[in-house]
């Protein structure tokens, strides 16, 4: 039995505590590295050739405290790892009352955000509990660093256990704190998995068992198809030749923008697509015609004049887009700092919304 000196009671108020004045803002911290991370110019380092999008690999972000009774029924179920009971020296050893999710799209994005975390400075990995891979007998995972652990429910994820290298608390005082990666199909998986709250050491009936081990080996079939053909998407990339008569797609998109100097990141493709397509710049040609060097130029140094940093690659391709038709340079410069006006405005009415909603 763990040591219960300290009612549960009064242990909530000292979690109440260490939520304030540890976990909240470690939780702020780690958001803005992973948004940092979510930056399609984050990765532009990772392109194989510059020709070709940055990876861009990060599909959304999320991060939850503990509730207090779930901290209390842990310490409750796992007795052998917390002999202290309810006294503040467990909440330092439970590395999960922080917990943080990437969701990335596809299976070979999953190597990337496991070299970043490594190698970027960023995070501190715990050598008491390396990371851990949960999948099913055999699936498909490339993570050759990381120790294979089975799940008998079909669930599959990278887990970690992390601490901050640079923080505004004392490293004595940073918390560990879990964070899971998975891909877009496993987080559907997950989810569904905790909805139900299906855990086969309950005694699930022998056809519920069953029909998930199916669902959950259709599903990793799915992941598969899609890291198919988001790779053979990125050899087209790599090889591909375009003539000014071609159609513009996702195929010969970024090495058209790179050799006008621009680049792009994979998750911006579609929307670059459609805005150019939305001024009938649905050629290469169409494309090439307007995309002049001196416009391209005119309009980063705007930009930098205007916002003191540099463009990024949508702003430049969409301002390209919307000013298609316009000859006068003085017009395009003036054009450029309206829409830098605007964006600032609909920034400030976010955040407003935002600040709204927290007082609701």
């Amino acid at each position: 039995m763990c040591n219960v000196a300290a009612a549960p009671e009064v242990f909530l108020e000292t979690y109440g505590k260490y939520v304030t004045e540890v976990l909240s803002p470690t939780q702020g911290e780690i958001k803005r590295i992973f948004d940092r991370w979510r930056d399609p110019s984050y990765w532009a380092r990772y392109r194989k050739k510059s020709r070709m999008p940055a990876p861009s690999p990060i599909q959304r972000f999320h991060s939850r405290i503990k509730r207090p009774e779930s901290v209390v029924d842990k310490i409750l179920r796992k007795q052998e790892l917390f002999l202290d009971g309810f006294l503040p020296i467990s909440l330092r050893k439970m590395n999960d009352a922080l917990g943080s999710r990437i969701v990335v799209y596809f299976l070979s994005n999953l190597p990337l955000i496991d070299h970043e975390i490594r190698r970027s400075g960023d995070f501190e990995v715990s050598s008491e509990c390396p990371p851990v891979v949960y999948v099913m007998d055999g699936a498909d995972i490339p993570l050759n660093n990381v120790k294979r652990q089975a799940k008998q429910s079909g669930y599959a994820s990278v887990h970690y256990i992390l601490r901050l290298r640079e923080s505004a608390l004392p490293i004595a005082d940073r918390p560990w704190f879990e964070l899971q990666v998975r891909t877009m199909v496993e987080d559907v998986w997950g989810e569904i998995e905790h909805i139900l709250g299906y855990k086969p050491e309950k005694r699930t009936s022998f056809a519920v068992r069953k029909q998930f081990k199916i669902l959950s080996t259709l599903l990793q079939s799915v992941d598969e198809h899609f890291n198919f053909l988001f790779e053979e998407l990125s050899r087209y990339q790599e090889e591909s030749a375009y003539r000014d008569n071609d159609f513009l797609n996702a195929e010969n998109l970024p090495p058209v923008l790179a050799d006008l100097g621009v680049g792009c990141s994979q998750r911006e493709i579609d929307g670059m697509l459609k805005i150019l397509a939305s001024r009938r710049l649905v050629l290469v040609a169409d494309l090439r015609r307007v995309a002049t060097l001196p416009r391209i130029e005119m309009i980063k140094n705007t930009i930098r004049s205007e916002e003191g940093r540099d463009p990024k690659n949508f702003e430049i391709v969409a301002t390209i887009a919307t000013t298609s038709d316009m000859e006068e340079e003085s017009r395009l410069a003036d054009y450029v700092r309206s829409q830098l006006l605007f964006l600032r405005a609909w920034d400030g009415l976010k955040d407003d919304l935002k600040d709204r909603r927290k007082e609701a």
